[in-house]
C-alpha cells in the first residue's frame, strides 16, 4: 500500500524513514484551528485531521494511507501554534523563556478508500533557560520559524536555549515515532459494526461485536463505522469512532451549520420520522424494562411536533471566551471520552430557537468586551458575565432579553438595553439578573428590569399566557398546543366534573381543562408560578378555576384529612418523577382517573407502576415530540382506578 506523508516539513520527512523507506509528499492545504474551546491536545488531533482529508481531497488513487501530524506548545494555558511573523515568533520565545512548556504532537493516519482514521497524541515537557533578547533575534535572523509551534525547532536551538527534555524528543521534533508505531498497528486492527439502534438519552450508535455491545459517538442507524475500543466493561464497551465506512439511507444532512460541535441537537443528521420511531422504541422499552409495563395496544403514535425548525422559545447562551475572544454559545456536550472542560462553543446562528440571534449576539459581545466582563468559568470559579437567556413568543413575536452576571459591579444597562430595542423593536422586556451560584445554572437570585414590561405574553388556541423570567412554560409552543390539547381530548373521554392539577406551574394545563370542567384545582409550590397562573385566569375571563401555593404532598394531606375527591387528577412532575408520600396520598384519595405527563420516561415508568400495583389500569399511552432533534420526550398516560 502506498504511503503518503501529508507535510512539507524536512524534520518529519527525515523521521518517517526510519518506518518506511518510500513515500510520497503531498502538501495539503488548510489553515490551523487554535480556539480555545478545544483542548490542546484536541487542537493538535484536529489540525493532523485537516491536513490528512486535504491531503486526500488532492489525490486520485485512494487505495492509500496517509500520515499527518502538527504540534502545538502550550504555556501557562496559552496556546502556541506557528508563528504569523517575525515579531509573534519573537512574542512567543519571550513568553517561553524560562518555563516548561508542553509539546503536544497530534497525529493522524487516514485511509481514504474506506474512510478509516485514527487520531492520537503525544506530550513531551521542555525546559528552557532564561534567554536574551540577542539570542532570540539571533535565531530568529535564521529565517525558519514560520512553519514551527512556538516559532522554534529543537534541533536549530539546542542546548543554548533548551536545559531539559521530559518525554519523546522526536515528540519534540515534530512526529513522536513511538507513538506513530502503536497506530500503525491499531490502525491493522480496526474493527467494524453495523449501528443498530441508538443509545439514549445520550444519542451514542449502538452496535454489536462478538455478542458485546458496543457504545461509538456520532454513528447513527445504518451506519457501518469502524472502531477501536477505549473503554471495556463487564457487559459492554465504549468506542472510539474511527470512521464511517458505509452512511446509513437514514441520515439527512443536518440544517445547522454548528450540528455536532455544539452542545444542543443530537439527532439532527436523521430524518424526522425515524427521529419519532427511535423515540417511541425507547419509550416502549423503556417502559417495559423499569416498569414491567407492557404497552400494546395502549400506546397511540407518537405526536409530532408541528415544526421541526425555530420550535424553541427559550434559550441559555453562555457567555465564554474563543481563541481569546468573547463569544456566545452552548457548552459542550459530555463525553465519555473526553475530559469535560465546560469550553463554550461558539455559534453564530440558531435554527431551533430563533432567526435574529446572529443579529442579536454581537451587541452583547461588544458591550461585555467594552466592559471588560470577563466570562464567567465554572471550574475555576472566576470571572463575571455568565448568560444570555432569550424569551420569544411565537405568536406575538415578542422577545425578553435577560443578561445574567455575578453580583459585586454595578451595570448601567439603560442606554444599552435602548440600542439594543432600537435595532431589535420586538424586545418587549429586558432584565439583569445577579447570580451568584457556583454551578452552570441560571438562577434569579436578584432581578433588575432594565427596559420594558416585566412579563412577555404568548397565545396558545385563543388563550392568553404571561411569561415571566424565571417562569416554566413549555419550550415548544405549537408542540405545547398539541399537548394541552392531547391532555384535554384524554380528560373528556371519563368523568371530569371536578380536576385536581399538581405541579400546575403558571396553569396552562389547568386553563385549558377549565373548559370541560365544573371546578379546577391547581397546585404548585412556587409563588411566583401561582401569581402568575391567578393572573392568566383572571387575563383569560376564567373563574372556575383555584390555585394554591403548596407542596403536592402538603395539599393532597389536607385533601385526604377533609375527605375531598375528584375525578381527575393530572400530574406534570419535575423529570425527578412523584416521592412515594405523593403516590400514596394520591391514591389514597380515590381519583378516578389519572393523568400524567412526564418528560422523563424512566420515572414515568417507576410511578405508574406503582399506580398499576394499587388498582390503576393504563388505558392509553400518547408520546408527544416537543424536542425535536434531541433525545427528549413527552408522554401522557391515562390510568383508570379498576
Amino acid at each position: 500500500m502506498k504511503i503518503i506523508l501529508a507535510s512539507q516539513s524536512e524534520r518529519r520527512k527525515n523521521l518517517l524513514k526510519q518506518i518506511f523507506d518510500n513515500f510520497e509528499i503531498v502538501v495539503p492545504d488548510t489553515e490551523e484551528i487554535m480556539e480555545e474551546m478545544f483542548e490542546p491536545a484536541q487542537i493538535a488531533m484536529l489540525n493532523a485531521e485537516k491536513k490528512a482529508k486535504s491531503a486526500g481531497r488532492k489525490i486520485d488513487n485512494k487505495n492509500c494511507l496517509i500520515i499527518s501530524a502538527d504540534t502545538v506548545v502550550v504555556v501557562n494555558n496559552r496556546i502556541f501554534g506557528k508563528p504569523s511573523d517575525f515579531n509573534s515568533a519573537f512574542e512567543y520565545l519571550k513568553i517561553l523563556s524560562g518555563t516548561i512548556h508542553r509539546v503536544i504532537t497530534g497525529c493522524c493516519l487516514f485511509f481514504p478508500a474506506e474512510n478509516k482514521i485514527i487520531m492520537d497524541y503525544e506530550t513531551s515537557y521542555v525546559k528552557f533557560r532564561h534567554l536574551t533578547d540577542q539570542q532570540i533575534v539571533n535565531f530568529l535572523k535564521k529565517d525558519t520559524f514560520l512553519d514551527k509551534a512556538g516559532g522554534y525547532a529543537v534541533q536549530e536551538i539546542g542546548d543554548e536555549f533548551v536545559e531539559e527534555i521530559r518525554g519523546s524528543y522526536d515528540n519534540v521534533v515534530g512526529l513522536p515515532l513511538g507513538l506513530l508505531k502503536k497506530m500503525l498497528d491499531d490502525f491493522k486492527n480496526l474493527r467494524e459494526t453495523e449501528i443498530i439502534d441508538i443509545g439514549f438519552p445520550n444519542s451514542s450508535g449502538v452496535g454489536k461485536y462478538s455478542g458485546k455491545t458496543i457504545f461509538i459517538e456520532n454513528a447513527t442507524v445504518g451506519d457501518i463505522a469502524w472502531f477501536r475500543v477505549k473503554r471495556e466493561k463487564s457487559n459492554f464497551s465504549i468506542a472510539e469512532n474511527c470512521g464511517i465506512k458505509k452512511y446509513s439511507n437514514l441520515r439527512e444532512d443536518p440544517f445547522c451549520p454548528h450540528f455536532g460541535i455544539c452542545g444542543g441537537c443530537t439527532l439532527q443528521n436523521l430524518k424526522y420520522d425515524f427521529q419519532l420511531e427511535l423515540k417511541t422504541r425507547y419509550l416502549v422499552e423503556t417502559l417495559s424494562r423499569i416498569g414491567k409495563i407492557q404497552t400494546k395496544p395502549d400506546l397511540d403514535p407518537m405526536i409530532a411536533s408541528p415544526v421541526e425548525r425555530y420550535y424553541r422559545n427559550k434559550m441559555e447562551f453562555a457567555f465564554g471566551l474563543n481563541g481569546g475572544k468573547m463569544v456566545l454559545g452552548l457548552r459542550q456536550r459530555y463525553s465519555p471520552l473526553k475530559k469535560y472542560r465546560g469550553y463554550v462553543n461558539k455559534l453564530d446562528c440558531c435554527p431551533i430557537f430563533a432567526d435574529f440571534v446572529n443579529k442579536l449576539f454581537p451587541f452583547f459581545i461588544r458591550y461585555a468586551e467594552q466592559n471588560n466582563l470577563e466570562p464567567y468559568n465554572p471550574f475555576t470559579k472566576k470571572g463575571y458575565i455568565r448568560h444570555l437567556v432569550l424569551r420569544h413568543a411565537k405568536n406575538t413575536g415578542q422577545i425578553m432579553a435577560i443578561i445574567a452576571t455575578r453580583s459585586g459591579i454595578h451595570l448601567n444597562l439603560g442606554d444599552f438595553a435602548k440600542s439594543v430595542v432600537n435595532q431589535i423593536p420586538e424586545i418587549v422586556s429586558f432584565w439583569w439578573v445577579e447570580n451568584d451560584q457556583l454551578s452552570d445554572v441560571v438562577s434569579f437570585q436578584k432581578k433588575h428590569l432594565i427596559y420594558g414590561r416585566t412579563f412577555i405574553e404568548e397565545k396558545i388556541k385563543g388563550l392568553r399566557f404571561k411569561i415571566y423570567p424565571e417562569a416554566f412554560f413549555q419550550p415548544n409552543t405549537g408542540g405545547a398546543a398539541r399537548l394541552y390539547e392531547t391532555i384535554l381530548s384524554l380528560a373528556s373521554t371519563v368523568r371530569h366534573k371536578k380536576i385536581l392539577g399538581l405541579f400546575c406551574g403558571s396553569g396552562p394545563i389547568e386553563i385549558f381543562l377549565s373548559r370541560i370542567a365544573e371546578k379546577v384545582i391547581g397546585v404548585d409550590n412556587n409563588p411566583a408560578n401561582i401569581q402568575t397562573a391567578i393572573e392568566n385566569c383572571r387575563d383569560n375571563g376564567i373563574e372556575n378555576c383555584e390555585f394554591f401555593c403548596l407542596s403536592a404532598e402538603e395539599f393532597l394531606k389536607k385533601e385526604t384529612v377533609n375527605q375531598n375527591k375528584y375525578d381527575i387528577v393530572v400530574l406534570d412532575p419535575p423529570r425527578s418523577g412523584l416521592t412515594g408520600k405523593a403516590i400514596r396520598r394520591i391514591i389514597d384519595i380515590c381519583s378516578e382517573s389519572v393523568i400524567y405527563v412526564s418528560c422523563n420516561p424512566a420515572t414515568l415508568a417507576r410511578d405508574i407502576a406503582i399506580f398499576c400495583a394499587n388498582g390503576y389500569q393504563i388505558k392509553r399511552i400518547i408520546p408527544v415530540d416537543m424536542f425535536p432533534h434531541t433525545t427528549h420526550i413527552e408522554t401522557c398516560c391515562l390510568l383508570q382506578s379498576s
